[in-house]
């Protein structure tokens, strides 16, 4: 499959290297405003500066492409994601899909106009401790899902466009772990209420910091408390995992999966620590290989933007629960 990339520096070069890792993979157009990142990939990658552009309306009408890989800041995706679908390519976007309800209502209605397919790359879902415990869950290991806890805290010196955001957690993090509720507990929300705010040593313009609560369509809470400037770093980028069912708990921390067994009342009568389920492909690789295949299939691949818009939805939902110190519905946070 011949593609176009569009953002070729800074975390575009995770996907630089895993379409040259792919070789189903090959690469016919390279978009970026930076010259020297243009440069840096050819030289890494053997590409002759033919195939290098500054704008993307030339590259879409000047190389032969099927798909485009979009690794530019959100504020830039819709225009682009957009151009390359009416272009007539399939298109990956990193993400989040886009940093307003509008925008990403605008790519989905792209999508089905056009009938190309819009991947959003949710790698978290490609991990092989969020495969687990959603394999346990799907298995009903632990029988209903009736309350769930995740904790995400990191202190990260961000600068750029994330340093600038109102809600840089919640906007630009937040969309991995609400993807993953969904995918973990197979529940989709309905309602959300919380808090964001800013302690006095962040050097992050907007709140970066927030406690929300999603209320599941099976009436199970979710509480979801994050921080991106946490005195210390105390957890990994999956974040910290209680999930509570009928019949016992899953909890995940920094790689380990712990399931313990309470069929009866309250008391935990078996605990162990689960083997992770192995994968062919991870992460990002993982991404690019479903969106190959399904393309070739006909399938619908598994972060498409018909699945994506409802874990988008949960952002901008919690966003504006957090603004308005109200409860909000899920499909009116835009």
């Amino acid at each position: 499959m011949r593609f176009i990339q569009v953002g070729v520096g800074g975390f575009g070069r995770v996907w630089l290297d895993v379409i040259d890792k792919d070789r189903r993979a090959k690469m016919v157009g390279l978009v970026d405003l930076n010259g020297k990142a243009l440069e840096g990939a050819c030289e890494k990658y053997g590409y002759d500066e033919s195939i290098c552009y500054t704008s993307l309306a030339t590259a879409l009408k000047e190389a032969d492409a099927e798909a485009l890989v979009c690794s530019t800041p959100p504020a830039v995706h819709r225009k682009q994601v957009v151009a390359g679908l009416k272009a007539g390519l399939h298109v990956i976007s990193e993400k989040p899909m886009a940093e307003s309800m509008a925008d990403c209502k605008a790519m989905l209605a792209a999508a089905e106009k056009t009938g190309n397919v819009y991947v959003v790359s949710q790698n978290y879902r490609y991990r092989p401790e969020t495969y687990t415990m959603a394999q346990l869950v799907q298995k009903g290991t632990i029988g209903e899902i009736g309350q769930v806890k995740v904790d995400f805290y990191k202190g990260i010196g961000f600068g750029g466009f994330r340093a600038q955001m109102p809600y840089p957690l919640l906007i630009d993090m937040s969309i991995h772990h609400f993807d993953l509720i969904r995918y973990i507990t197979r529940l989709n929300p309905v309602s959300v209420r919380g808090e964001a705010w800013n302690p006095k040593w962040s050097h992050f313009k907007g709140d970066c910091s927030n406690s929300v609560v999603f209320t599941m369509s099976n009436e199970a809470r979710v509480l979801y408390n994050g921080s991106w400037c946490a005195k210390g770093d105390y957890c990994d980028w999956n974040g910290n995992w209680l999930i509570e069912g009928t019949r016992g708990t899953i909890v995940y921390r920094k790689g380990t999966i712990t399931l313990n067994s309470a069929p009866n009342d309250y008391r935990v009568e078996k605990s162990g620590e689960m083997p992770l389920r192995k994968m062919r492909k991870t992460q990002q690789s993982a991404v690019l290989d479903n969106f190959i295949k399904c393309i070739k299939s006909g399938d619908r691949p598994h972060t498409d933007v018909q699945d994506n818009i409802h874990s988008i939805g949960m952002v901008f939902a919690a966003v504006n629960a957090v603004k308005t110190g109200r409860q909000v519905s899920l499909g009116k946070s835009g």
